[in-house]
C-alpha cells in the first residue's frame, strides 16, 4: 500500500494536533448549545472518530451517505445522491456536518440543501480538507483543518476505489495507480 505514495501530505502527527485544535474551538462554540453532528459517510468516519472524542459535553451523532464517485472514478458523478438522509430529529438544533473534504462542493450543498429542511436552529460546515481549486458550487466551510492543493489524496478516511482510508496519515496517490480511471 505505502508503495502506491507518492507524497505524504499531511502526517500523523499533524493530524492529530489540528484534529485537537478544531475539537477545542468547537468546544468553545457550541458549549451549553443542543449538537448534533452529521457525519458524511464513509470518508468522515476516522476524522469524526477523532473529534467527537475530544468533545466533552452530551451531542447527538448521525450519519448520513451521499453516492459522488462511481466506482474507481476521481471524477464526480453530474448529480449527488443522498442515499441515507437523517435519521434523528433536528428540528431546533446545532447541526454541524463534518465531512472528509470539500472539493466541488457538490456533495455538501446537497447535503445542507437536504438537512436544511428538517428545521434545524443552525447549520455549518466542517471538513478536514478545503480543495478550492476545483469548487464548482460557492460553499466555504466555517471549519477547516488543512487547505490543500488540486492532488488526488487518501488516507485517514480518504480512499480511491474503497482503498487506503486506514492509511494514518493524508497523502497523494502516485497518478499511475488511478490513470486508467481519469
Amino acid at each position: 500500500m505505502k508503495n502506491d505514495i507518492d507524497e505524504v501530505l499531511i502526517s500523523e502527527t499533524e493530524l492529530k494536533n489540528r484534529v485537537s485544535a478544531l475539537a477545542q474551538k468547537l468546544i468553545t462554540d457550541y458549549w451549553h448549545k443542543n449538537l448534533t453532528i452529521i457525519g458524511v459517510l464513509n470518508g468522515s468516519l476516522i476524522f469524526l472518530s477523532d473529534l467527537i472524542r475530544q468533545m466533552p459535553f452530551s451531542l447527538k451523532i448521525d450519519t448520513v451517505r451521499a453516492n459522488t464517485y462511481t466506482g474507481a472514478s476521481t471524477f464526480p458523478n453530474p448529480e449527488t445522491e443522498i442515499i441515507n438522509n437523517v435519521n434523528v430529529n433536528i428540528k431546533g438544533e446545532h447541526v454541524l456536518v463534518v465531512d472528509d473534504i470539500l472539493d466541488t462542493g457538490k456533495t455538501l450543498s446537497e447535503i445542507v440543501r437536504v438537512i436544511t429542511k428538517h428545521n434545524p436552529l443552525s447549520i455549518k460546515v466542517c471538513v478536514l480538507l478545503n480543495k478550492t481549486a476545483r469548487r464548482a458550487i460557492d460553499i466555504v466551510p466555517d471549519y477547516c483543518c488543512f487547505e490543500i492543493e488540486d492532488k488526488f489524496v487518501v488516507g485517514y478516511g480518504l480512499d480511491f476505489d474503497n482503498r487506503y482510508r486506514n492509511l494514518p496519515f493524508i497523502a497523494v496517490l502516485r497518478e499511475d495507480i488511478y490513470h486508467s480511471c481519469l
